[in-house]
């Protein structure tokens, strides 16, 4: 029996769901001329109050930026609280993904010299490091200066990424640093999960898919680079490309995995030899895109991304008194604003929609 003490919140999630965005409403955005009209248009949406107070202090797609990611930081600290006690801890639990988020993407930023302003509109204060501490480390003036800062915090990510540095005897590369943080990350809430009742077991289940998924994408990577296999076991000096595989996940998923990056067959291969398990479907209609589409690895990214939102809004229809409504809202709501980015972005450079639209994820 799911905990009573999700009733309320997930009642008040089911009202809230009906407001998100529908198919329609993304078409009528997708059929302005321009950016300013797409702004227009969201000031008659749920966003009016973010879109308005970003058009102060500027407009274009920075404008828009701003308003999403007011809007996102705003409705997860109003759904926190719509639980108390342990519906609330979990809850805590579940959006310490938004640290990972935001620590990927300031590496990330600081790896490409990317600007500070520019990173911090697409992170998300909703963690454990608050906005604040978040600006701060943006603003570092690289991958150096900003892991000594974590460190002098002592923030938990920071000794798994001093680790590798350790190891390497200077700044790793951004994928070292990568590994090391999404490593941390996923097995520091194994272990936080691993006692307790029901929605525990629900939020492992999400982790475990999560895991899954950045360790095929590891394997698209590589499969689609012919003599990566030779270079990973010389760098790690391992049999196999198995250390940059995260282990949380399914085991005998990595096993495959890194039999199948070793096979000569590359790409399709790893394809054709994942079709048995629960994403193969999906990798299969990626595949169909690649081979007549531009042949470019982010379409089987993409095809990832979209079985991973119908999963998660799927979980609508479990059990209406545990923690998967919660999560089920999030997902929607985290789908939703990546969606207008992306018409937003398209708009202002004036893309053909329906090359848009075949990249948005509708669930």
């Amino acid at each position: 029996m799911m905990s009573r003490g999700y009733g309320y919140g997930n009642a008040r999630l089911r009202a809230r769901r009906s407001l998100l965005l529908k198919e329609a409403d993304y078409d009528r955005l997708l059929a302005k001329a321009s950016l300013e009209e797409v702004i227009t248009a969201l000031s008659e949406t749920p966003y009016k109050n973010d879109i308005e107070a970003a058009l102060v202090r500027g407009g274009g797609v920075r404008c828009v930026f701003e308003a999403l990611r007011t809007n996102l930081t705003r409705t997860v600290h109003r759904v926190r609280q719509f639980f108390a006690g342990d519906p609330r801890i979990l809850i805590d639990l579940w959006l310490r993904r938004w640290d990972r988020h935001n620590l990927l993407t300031i590496l990330r930023g600081q790896s490409r010299e990317v600007a500070s302003e520019t990173v911090w509109s697409t992170l998300i204060p909703v963690g454990q490091i608050d906005a604040i501490s978040l600006r701060e480390l943006a603003r570092q003036p690289g991958l150096r200066a900003t892991l000594d800062l974590m460190t002098t915090w002592r923030l938990p990510y920071a000794t798994a990424l001093r680790q590798v540095r350790a190891r390497t005897g200077s700044v790793p590369d951004l994928d070292q640093l990568e590994l090391a943080l999404n490593r941390f990350y996923y097995a520091s809430l194994w272990e936080a999960l691993s006692q307790g009742n029901g929605n525990r077991a629900i939020v492992l289940e999400q982790l475990g898919i999560e895991v899954d998924l950045i360790n095929i994408r590891t394997a698209l990577q590589l499969a689609s680079l012919p003599g990566i296999t030779y270079l990973v076991q010389q760098r790690y000096h391992a049999p196999d490309v198995c250390p940059l595989m995260i282990e949380s996940g399914s085991q005998s998923l990595v096993k495959r995995l890194t039999n199948l990056v070793a096979d000569p067959g590359g790409l399709e291969q790893l394809v054709h030899g994942l079709s048995d398990i629960r994403y193969g479907p999906a990798l299969q209609t990626g595949w169909q895109n690649y081979q007549t589409g531009e042949r470019r690895l982010t379409t089987l990214e993409r095809a990832l991304d979209r079985w991973q939102a119908e999963y998660t809004a799927a979980l609508f229809t479990r059990n209406p008194l545990s923690i998967a409504i919660a999560i089920g809202y999030f997902g929607c709501k985290e789908t939703e604003v990546a969606n207008l980015r992306l018409i937003a972005q398209a708009v202002a450079l004036r893309m053909q929609p329906e090359q848009v639209r075949r990249e948005l994820i509708i669930v």
